[in-house]
């Protein structure tokens, strides 16, 4: 297996990745790299999850002028739940480079993205929709962009954007390098690629097993009265393509069917008490793209197999993990991207905890897509250790009781790498210190001191086993003696510092 520095990184994105705790290349990695830094065009059949974003990212970003604050880079997307994953992992890696990078989309006001495409962004992340309105405005300049970059093509035909796309493409300068990724290859996008790319070199990657950690969750924490109105605000939030929202009784899905309608949302209800006609209406409705908004029990959803669900929301909390994993099962699908949010009572709070332990998986708190791209932690998965429970604290956590301290302490998981498969966050078994990631950095108001007195006053580690403190725009890394790091790691993973959710994790395996 080659390293990162076989395939012809330059020192500085190398740097970023050894403190990303990248180690090695996955395949389309180790194949793409090269041919995009010799400069030919790529078609990578790939899905999400097998570290496309970094195949295509790390070469875009080597060639960038940083002196100049024109647009350089297009990479356009389906959805903007993936130009959000993107740009975050493109901003990750961009780290120590003076480069902009930029998310546009729909549902975010035109005249801020106009205002923000003034002041110069070297990349844009986009949703295919908003690229062509901003483009028409006269506020997205293309005649500067030398690298284009489509992602998940395949779901941009199936949602309806080729012939946009195709329009992009031709406003794009002819001597352009372009990058395709997608899953699959439906002859529309294979005559895309030959109309549009130049001698392109084909990348192959066998589709590996995707979990529930290919499907990115998180949980909203609400009183019972205001669960339909925080709803609302989520799915305003959101913009979902198409979701299916899950209630626990067929009262409850009439229920919220017509609390939705009466704000004006296009929804249907799928539920037992519908006659098998119309049962079968609202299917074909639903998985003819016709209908955005399905509330639907798990009797009725059962069978429901349709490729594009963009989101499942948990209005009721599933009583088992079973059923949880069987919903967010329906997104995500044949890699595509996915999200799962679910609605918690105060008093149902410890479930998020007991499906996390029973899944393997990691339920963070929802944040908007606009926070999401600033404070998501970067492009890696989160451990799956067995029992790292993770507790919703506005303040500091209370002490453990020794058996949990010992647990902390001794912790090792093994983690996979979101966009680059390497080892994952576990604690090293013979250095003397460890260093942790931080989703936090000034963006969010944070310090060095901020950090060392969460590090002290809440993981009650002594001052002398912390080492040095850095604190970036975006996130920040702590050295910490090893034996401490366990501790640390458990006890503030998922806690409040300056009200801000922290996310802590192992930056190297």
């Amino acid at each position: 297996m080659a390293s990162f520095r076989d395939l012809g990184l330059s020192p500085g994105l190398l740097q970023t990745l050894d403190e990303l705790g990248y180690d090695e290349p996955t395949p389309i990695q180790q194949q793409a790299i090269p041919e995009l830094l010799g400069g030919h065009d790529v078609i990578g059949q790939a899905q999400t999850g097998t570290g496309k974003t970094a195949a295509f990212g790390l070469p875009l970003l080597e060639y960038l002028d940083p002196e100049s604050k024109d647009t350089q880079a297009l990479v356009m997307t389906p959805t903007r739940e993936l130009c959000i994953q993107v740009t975050q992992a493109l901003r990750a890696y961009a780290e120590h480079l003076s480069i902009e990078v930029l998310a546009v989309f729909g549902g975010q006001a035109v005249a801020t993205q106009q205002s923000r495409l003034r002041g110069g962004a070297q990349v844009v992340v986009s949703t295919v929709g908003r690229t062509l309105d901003l483009i028409n405005r006269g506020s997205l300049i293309l005649s500067s962009v030398r690298y284009v970059v489509l992602d998940e093509a395949d779901e941009m035909l199936d949602l309806g954007f080729i012939e946009d796309v195709e329009r992009i493409l031709r406003l794009c300068p002819g001597g352009r390098q372009t990058s395709l990724f997608s899953a699959t290859m439906p002859p529309p996008i294979a005559r895309l690629a030959e109309s549009y790319m130049y001698d392109p070199v084909t990348i192959k990657v066998t589709p590996r097993q995707l979990t529930v950690d290919a499907i990115e969750q998180a949980f909203v924490e609400v009183p019972a009265k205001q669960k339909t109105e925080r709803l609302i605000d989520v799915l305003r939030a959101e913009e979902p393509e198409q979701a299916i929202i899950f209630c626990r009784t067929k009262i409850g899905t009439a229920r919220l069917d017509e609390r939705l309608r009466a704000k004006g949302f296009r929804v249907k209800a799928l539920h037992g008490d519908l006659s098998q006609g119309q049962r079968d209406g609202v299917m074909l409705a639903f998985k003819e793209h016709k209908l955005p908004l399905l509330v639907a029990t798990d009797v009725a959803a059962r069978g429901l197999d349709i490729e594009h669900v963009t989101h499942v929301i948990n209005y009721d909390v599933p009583t088992t993990t079973e059923p949880y994993v069987h919903r967010i099962g329906r997104t995500g699908r044949v890699g595509r991207t996915g999200r799962a949010i679910t609605f918690v009572t105060p008093g149902q709070r410890d479930e998020i905890g007991r499906i996390e332990r029973e899944a393997r998986t990691t339920i963070g708190e929802w944040e908007p897509p606009e926070e999401r791209i600033e404070h998501a932690p970067r492009p890696r998965r989160r451990d799956h250790a067995e029992d790292r429970p993770r507790r919703e604290r506005e303040k500091l956590p209370r002490e453990p009781d020794d058996a949990e301290a010992e647990a902390a302490s001794a912790e090792v998981g093994e983690a996979e790498v979101g966009e680059a498969d390497g080892d994952g966050p576990g604690e090293p078994a013979e250095a003397e210190h460890a260093k942790l990631f931080v989703n936090r950095g000034r963006r969010s108001g944070i310090d060095d001191d901020d950090i060392r007195w969460a590090l002290t006053e809440g993981a009650v580690i002594p001052e002398e086993a912390i080492g040095e403190i850095r604190v970036l725009e975006r996130f920040s890394f702590v050295d910490l003696a090893t034996d401490h790091a366990g501790q640390a790691l458990e006890r503030l993973d998922g806690t409040k510092l300056k009200g801000k959710q922290v996310r802590v994790e192992y930056a190297k395996g």
